[in-house]
This record gives C-alpha cells, sequence and structure tokens, in this order.
C-alpha cells in the first residue's frame, strides 16, 4: 500500500476511533516490549483488536455514563473497537513502512552465544574494530583475548573452537567490504 491508500482508509474512521487507536498502538508496542516480550508472535496480530475493543467500550461507557456499551449496544461497541484495532495496525504499518530507520545488527552477535546476552553487542562492536584491518594469521590472539574477557566462566575448549570460527568469519566478512 502507498501513503495515499492509507490516508484514505483513516477517512472511514471518526477522530474518537482514530485517536483511541493511536493509544491503542502505544500500549501495544509497549507490552509488546515488556511484559509480552516472550509471548509468541502470533498473538500480537490479534492484540490491537483485543485491546480496541476494550478501550472503546470504556470510552463509550464514560462518554455514556450508562452500561449501555456493555449490554443493549453491545454490537455497537465492538464494532467500534475493531475499528480502533484495524486502525492501530495501520498506525503500526505507517510506521514500520515509513518512519523506522532499522539498525544494522552486527553479524557477529549470533555467533556469541558463550557470552552473556547483555554484553554481546559491545563484544561484537570490539571484535570488529580490533579485526576489521587484520589479516586472517593476526586475528587469533586478539579474538581469543576478547571473547576471555567477555566470557571468563567459558571453557578453554570452546573458546579455542569459537575463535577460529570468527577468525574465519571475520577474514569472510572484512574482505568482501
Amino acid at each position: 500500500m502507498d501513503t495515499i491508500k492509507y490516508l484514505s482508509v483513516f477517512r472511514a474512521y471518526g477522530a474518537d476511533v482514530l485517536l483511541l487507536a493511536l493509544g491503542v498502538t502505544l500500549l501495544t508496542s509497549l507490552l509488546k516490549k515488556t511484559v509480552m516480550k516472550n509471548c509468541p508472535k502470533k498473538l500480537f496480530v490479534f492484540l490491537p483488536f483485543a485491546i480496541g475493543i476494550v478501550c472503546y467500550a470504556v470510552y463509550r461507557a464514560l462518554a455514556t455514563l450508562s452500561a449501555a456499551p456493555f449490554t443493549t449496544e453491545l454490537a455497537k461497541t465492538v464494532e467500534g473497537g475493531f475499528a480502533c484495532g484495524c486502525a492501530a495496525t495501520l498506525y503500526y504499518c505507517i510506521y514500520e513502512q515509513f518512519l523506522r530507520t532499522k539498525a544494522t545488527a552486527n553479524p557477529l552477535i549470533p555467533l556469541l552465544e558463550i557470552i552473556p546476552e547483555e554484553s554481546r553487542e559491545a563484544a561484537a562492536k570490539e571484535l570488529m574494530e580490533k579485526c576489521s584491518d587484520k589479516p586472517r594469521e593476526e586475528l587469533l590472539l586478539p579474538v581469543e583475548e576478547t571473547l576471555r574477557a567477555y566470557a571468563p566462566e567459558a571453557s578453554d575448549t570452546d573458546v579455542k573452537a569459537l575463535s577460529r570460527l570468527l577468525c574465519a568469519y571475520l577474514a569472510e566478512i572484512t574482505k568482501s567490504s
């Protein structure tokens, strides 16, 4: 979809739905990064709609100061909540396609399993800086030193094996760049 198609969809919703959808988008994103970060990714397809229905129901109950949105006007409430979920999903798509800048991940991070997760990025960065301008024959010592510094509890066998693997990998990726 291009920008015009996205904007034409927004004309179908009212201002209340669009504002609630913005809140739903932010709440979904917050839940995705905190409380629900270990949940299956498929859940996040339905989450904006569920949150949208709940938020719209609460909004309608507060706006009318009655329980009608939960009883006699339940179909209208679900319809408005579903619209909130749709608009929230569109907000997210617009953000992903047009606004978000993708950070380039260090290609070494997936190989550094012996290093604790919170230190992997720093170790990968240090390895890239130390080894980017060296020939393959001179890589083994700095790679081993870096691995031992970031993973002191790793066995000597693991460090040596990973060092050889990283040397081969670093030689290939620095040669091509």
